[in-house]
């Protein structure tokens, strides 16, 4: 809003970044950069702004930015003068009807709120509000830091950063220089995804993934920089650890005898212990968190029949209470208040990642006014939760072009795209959840198909383009399972609801026939179902246990498959023999990869994202693209379509810092 009434200001005039830094964010060069970056476009998406054909705002490339559209007062406001110093015009969107005209009302009278507070008092605006004004950044580095906790005694700040290659490492810093150089304490070859501080705040225990598969617990003795492995994990790719206030106690996510749940473990690795139980089929308890008297831990559970989370707290003897009756699809971390016996946790609505407070007392989930993930409590009480700013699009690939070309966009993110010779189906969570929607081809013509209310992911569709597939809240209950719909009827029908764990569902070419991996059957298997559950789902044996992701190749005659927690491909003929398929060069992670009728088209993340055509009989590679970090999102999706070119998720956006709040 700021920004937008500078411009306002000064319409038709050159605004330069440094007049912007220096009258909205008191010449933070630091923290300026891409903060403008970030008002633009959302500036630009409440406008519907095309940069490439602005209406509103134009960029002046080297310079700065110009409001180009007419600026008048309001007929609203007319003869209403405003408190000394505010701004004496506003901006009006004159083509802008009905809903957006009472719109740009009320984000006038906002502009002369803001003024107002301006002009009376050039600290009235950080002291206003109690959660922000005790809200500050601690971290600004480029790429994703979601992981944080400050040391006992506040100097330190441990904190998980992923640069936009790699995996993301656990590095130390200087709580209050934003500009002394992280140190990295974890190993190169693990994901870290969970990190605590012991009391005295002589140690860290953090979770580390390595290529998927193998999860440990490690502590980092900070006296002679040395760590050790105490235990294996659950690889959850959610905060899973916390260290007890009295220091004797480390909780974390495992498995035992085939049942995921909470241990508890001595720090110097002694004292293994079952702490709970998840329920059968249901994913580990996670996020654990000691509460300030080290009497409980609160942590997060999951219903198998639904996929649904909600709170819960047990004792050290393994007494259990459910907390709270929420039904939350996403739960991005928790962590006690401060005072205890409240908690503050992470959820996504809108396509943000938002902070809320559970009032104990009342049963009640009080928005706390801050977006933000991962709140991590401080032994002062103050809490370090990370801010993410993301926004995903999908984008047509025309190989050898290289620059992809936005195609479908909104305010939410639009991902998982399944291309057909004439439609585009994707998830997006356009109306406040996530559902299929259906587009032409050129990506006009948006349609919502599904109504489910749950889960919705991993589209597919049907060599005809007559049906998709995909994996959703589409059974009894809004049971988990295998869903298969038609566009033009917009009819789902759940082929499985056991709420088991599925990949990515694959058409056969030449038969109605749905092929996808899962669980069921209590291991890793491939499975073949009727697409109109005319027959019982079959096991196809394969020789490795498969993973997420399989395909068919378009004229039936061979599958492909990723084994699980491997990076390598296994091409399946019809008479059921293999044979491998090296994918990556050394140093690279996977992204995704489709087969098409050229063969292997995969996107690898590298020093820079690139696609890359497999041919399978002789394995010889030819890059079809190179993109800069950061082009794609981190677990980017794309499909191929009937043209040859791809529909790849884009991001506009991808950055997250540290923020500190009590």
């Amino acid at each position: 809003m700021a920004l937008l009434v500078l411009l306002a200001r000064h319409a038709g005039e050159t605004v330069g970044r440094d007049e912007i830094v220096n009258a909205i964010w008191d010449g933070n060069q630091f923290v300026a950069p891409k903060a403008i970056n970030t008002a633009i476009w959302t500036i630009r998406q409440a406008l519907d702004d095309d940069p490439e054909a602005p209406r509103y705002v134009e960029t002046v490339a080297k310079k700065g930015y110009r409001l180009i559209a007419p600026v008048s007062a309001a007929p609203a406001l007319r003869g209403l003068e405003p408190p000394s110093g505010a701004a004496t015009r506003w901006p009006v969107a004159s083509p802008l009807k009905g809903l957006l005209m009472a719109l740009a009302a009320a984000l006038i009278l906002a502009a002369l709120a803001w003024a107002w507070l301006q002009a009376r008092s050039p600290t009235t605006s950080s002291t206003s509000s109690p959660e922000l004004a005790s809200a500050m950044t601690l971290t600004q580095d480029p790429g994703l830091e979601y992981l944080g906790q400050l040391s006992p005694d506040g100097r330190l700040l441990a904190f998980a950063w992923w640069q936009g290659q790699g995996v993301g490492r656990l590095y130390l810093r200087s709580a209050a220089d934003q500009t002394a150089p992280p140190q990295p304490i974890s190993e190169a070859g693990g994901e870290v995804h969970g990190l605590a501080w012991s009391p005295d705040g002589q140690a860290i225990a953090y979770v580390a993934t390595r290529g998927g598969a193998q999860c440990s617990l490690w502590v980092y003795s900070l006296k002679d920089r040395s760590q050790r492995e105490l235990a294996a994990c659950m690889p959850m790719f959610t905060p899973s650890v916390d260290w007890s206030p009295d220091g004797r106690l480390i909780a974390f996510s495992a498995s035992a005898d085939g049942v995921g749940g909470l241990f508890l473990i001595a720090p110097d690795g002694a004292g293994l212990r079952r702490l709970s139980a998840a329920p059968p089929a249901a994913m580990a308890d996670h996020q654990p968190a000691w509460s300030p008297d080290g009497q409980r831990l609160a942590f997060a559970r999951q219903d198998p029949a639904d996929g649904t989370r909600d709170l819960y707290e047990i004792t050290l003897e393994g007494k259990l209470e459910r907390l709270s009756h929420l039904k939350l699809y996403t739960l991005h971390g928790l962590s006690y208040a401060a005072s205890g016996p409240d908690l503050v946790f992470s959820t996504t609505r809108q396509d943000a990642r938002v902070l809320l407070r559970w009032d104990r007392a009342n049963a009640k989930a009080l928005p706390l006014g801050l977006d933000g993930s991962a709140p991590k409590r401080s032994a002062d009480g103050r809490i370090v939760y990370a801010l993410l700013r993301a926004h995903i699009s999908i984008a047509r690939l025309a190989w050898g072009e290289g620059v992809p070309e936005r195609r479908i966009s909104s305010v939410a993110n639009d991902r998982a795209p399944a291309a057909g010779a004439q439609a585009i189906v994707f998830v997006s969570q356009r109306d406040g959840h996530s559902e299929l929607w259906h587009s032409d081809a050129s990506g006009g013509a948006v349609r919502r198909l599904t109504r489910l209310d749950g889960v919705v992911a991993a589209p597919a569709l049907s060599p005809d383009g007559e049906q998709v597939a995909f994996l959703g809240s589409c059974g009894p209950g809004k049971r988990l399972g295998l869903c298969v719909l038609s566009p033009a009827g917009a009819k789902v029908q759940a082929l499985s609801a056991d709420a088991a764990n599925y990949g990515r569902p694959s058409w056969h070419p030449s038969a109605n026939e749905v092929w996808v991996a899962s669980d069921r059957g209590g291991s890793w298997q491939l499975w073949r179902f009727a697409a109109d559950a005319s027959r019982p789902p079959v096991v196809v044996p394969t020789e490795l246990a498969p993973g997420l992701a399989i395909e068919w190749a378009a004229d039936g005659q061979v599958l492909a498959y990723q084994p699980r927690f491997s990076a390598q491909l296994r091409l399946r003929s019809l008479n059921g023999q293999e044979r491998a398929l090296e994918l990556l060069q050394p140093g690279e992670p996977l992204v995704d990869w489709r087969l098409g009728a050229r063969g292997v088209v995969l996107l690898a993340r590298g020093s820079r994202e690139r696609f890359r055509l497999i041919d399978p009989a002789s394995g010889r590679q030819q890059q079809l693209s190179v993109h800069a970090l950061g082009t794609f999102p981190e677990l980017a999706s794309f499909a191929l379509a009937a043209d040859g070119s791809a529909l790849v998720e884009i991001s506009n956006s991808a950055v997250a810092d540290l923020m500190l709040m009590r």
